[in-house]
């Protein structure tokens, strides 16, 4: 069992950038990275306006990965707006970070990627590792392709210049608050 990766459009774009076909021979350190990300060892702090901030529980220790993404130039970003108000980006659906997969196909028709290339990307990570991309890198894409699948909207903002999105990310964490944490008389003001 465990999480699946790239089941949408969206996230398959990111996972093809670590899972290249073109290689000779696949990354050995890939199911590593796969089974870190999906036991919970990978929290993705930050994403959007070209960063990704993420720790990496890993042998007992936590490596802090950022990983710094080419964002769009003006001319893509009026693309990818265009297209988006084609489909009603005022749809609800979309405004809460869903956005159809066949989106993915219409801005790479225009020659707007949604991912970039493993090399294009600028990666700092806390371990000692002289492999590139390492595993913890590797582990970060795998989760957040699986955000991506989640929220279609967090590609676009990863490649658009807005403030990041600040927010933990665990598998099967939600976003959501438990009723049971919130403080009812400050919530409701008495």
């Amino acid at each position: 069992m465990g999480a699946d990766f790239g089941v949408t459009a969206w996230g398959r774009t990111w996972l093809r950038t670590i899972e290249s076909t073109a290689t000779s021979a696949p990354n050995p350190a890939l199911p590593q990275a796969r089974t870190l990300a999906r036991r919970g060892a990978v929290t993705i702090t930050t994403v959007g306006g070209g960063a990704i901030r993420a720790e990496v529980v890993a042998r007992g220790r936590t490596f802090p990965v950022a990983i710094d993404v080419p964002l769009w130039g003006r001319g893509e970003v009026a693309v990818v707006r265009k297209i988006l108000g084609r489909v009603g980006a005022r749809d609800r659906r979309i405004l809460a970070g869903e956005i159809p997969d066949a989106i993915v196909a219409d801005l790479k028709d225009e020659g707007v990627s949604v991912a970039v290339e493993i090399t294009e990307c600028v990666v700092t990570c806390g371990c000692t590792s002289r492999r590139r991309p390492c595993v913890h890198h590797l582990s970060v894409v795998y989760c957040l392709a699986q955000r991506v699948d989640e929220e279609p909207a967090l590609a676009v903002a990863l490649r658009e210049k807005r403030p990041p999105r600040a927010r933990s990310s665990r598998p099967g964490e939600t976003g959501r608050i438990l009723l049971t944490e919130v403080d009812a008389a400050s919530y409701y003001g008495h």
